[in-house]
């Protein structure tokens, strides 16, 4: 908010495996509850083989989804460019 409050454009990049320490009860609402937000953002999935939480949670954010399980810094930083 204080972003938007400046008069630039927030964009958040989220980097998980997917899996949640805590269950999907708790993660989802969450995730929905930023989606709802209008906030741009991307999540890149680092897990080494990604599964079906990631995707779903990037849905429920309305974020877009990367699968990136060997990225480096410059394949993240590019993939992030793109994604924006």
């Amino acid at each position: 908010e204080a972003v938007r409050a400046k008069g630039r454009t927030p964009f958040i990049v989220l980097l998980s495996d997917g899996r949640g320490n805590v269950g999907a009860e708790a993660t989802m609402p969450s995730a929905c509850a930023f989606g709802a937000s209008g906030l741009g953002a991307v999540f890149v999935d680092i897990s080494s083989r990604p599964r079906p939480e990631g995707p779903a949670l990037a849905g429920a954010m309305r974020a877009r989804y990367l699968p990136l399980p060997r990225a480096d810094a410059v394949t993240l930083s590019n993939a992030v460019k793109a994604a924006q």
